[in-house]
């Protein structure tokens, strides 16, 4: 009789040991399990210029700051062309659709590009979110009102974000995220077609390249003409006009790395603020 109780608790315990393991074992977490909402399903799917001309929100999307609920059951679908993962893109992520048109999503989180990496696919349930405009660029967000009374796309919270996307298996192609040329002239002209966008700059050196100087340097060791905000700093390019510089954050990784002397590729992301073009570095690889 003894060892018929025992053989029942020696099952018993096995059965509990498999019960309480929850066949993590079997089933390891991986960024699709861990990161988005994947009960959503792709209907619906618009491009960016679908979007931007559509009769609810086409207004918006042309102001110098203005944003609109997305009401409508419509989704994008896009690929990752900018992060965080250098601490220069702050509290965004750059994106372009099949077509290579560009748009910002603004969360209030970190650490994004460890599930946002460039080139990384994403489908977004835009309805309960708001799209507009902050200095011209098109944005992603919730409503942020400034003390002065004007309010435009901001940093919606992590949670929020979370509910409204979903990580996807590569469709669009690389050719659309591919940096696309900027040259002195594009930007005297004023070409905003590449607003958002992945650009590249190619053979061009730095004005402050002198040796000693570094991207954003913090604690007011910068000359104020030099300073964009309290918390970036513009280093211009040679042969570009004062409207196109590097906007360097002085919390990005390399805010202290001494700007290289010479001539190089250099890769960014454009954002437009107003009439300027402020080319945000991802990492220092982005210099060639």
């Amino acid at each position: 009789m003894k060892k018929i109780q025992y053989i029942i608790l020696a099952m018993m315990t096995i059965m509990m040991a498999s019960c309480m393991d929850g066949g993590y074992g079997d089933n390891e977490a991986t960024p699709e399990t861990a990161f988005g909402n994947n009960s959503i399903t792709e209907s619906n799917v618009v491009t960016i210029a679908q979007l931007c001309a559509m009769d609810n929100y086409k207004f918006v999307m042309t102001q110098y700051r203005d944003l609109k609920e997305v009401t409508d059951d419509i989704q994008l679908k896009v690929r990752v062309t900018g992060n965080d993962q250098g601490g220069n893109i702050y509290n965004k992520v750059s994106l372009q659709d099949e077509n290579g048109d560009a748009i910002l999503v603004c969360v209030y989180a970190g650490g994004m590009h460890s599930y946002l990496p460039v080139g990384q696919e994403i489908l977004i349930n835009l309805k309960g979110l708001y799209v507009g405009t902050y200095g011209y660029q098109k944005q992603i967000g919730v409503p942020y009102t400034t003390a002065s009374g004007n309010t435009y796309p901001g940093r919606m919270p992590n949670f929020l974000w979370q509910e409204h996307f979903k990580l996807v298996p590569t469709t669009i192609p690389d050719k659309a995220i591919e940096p696309v040329e900027l040259t002195p002239d594009m930007v005297k002209k004023k070409d905003w077609s590449l607003a958002g966008k992945l650009v590249k700059l190619t053979g061009v050196s730095f004005t402050e390249a002198d040796g000693s100087t570094v991207w954003a340097p913090s604690g007011g060791n910068v000359a104020e003409e030099e300073a964009n905000t309290d918390f970036s700093v513009e280093r211009h390019i040679k042969g570009f006009n004062s409207y196109c510089y590097i906007n360097t954050s002085t919390s990005a990784k390399f805010a202290n790395e001494i700007i290289p002397y010479g001539q190089h590729d250099v890769t960014a992301v454009l954002i437009r603020y107003n009439d300027y073009y402020q080319l945000s570095l991802r990492t220092l690889d982005d210099i060639k």
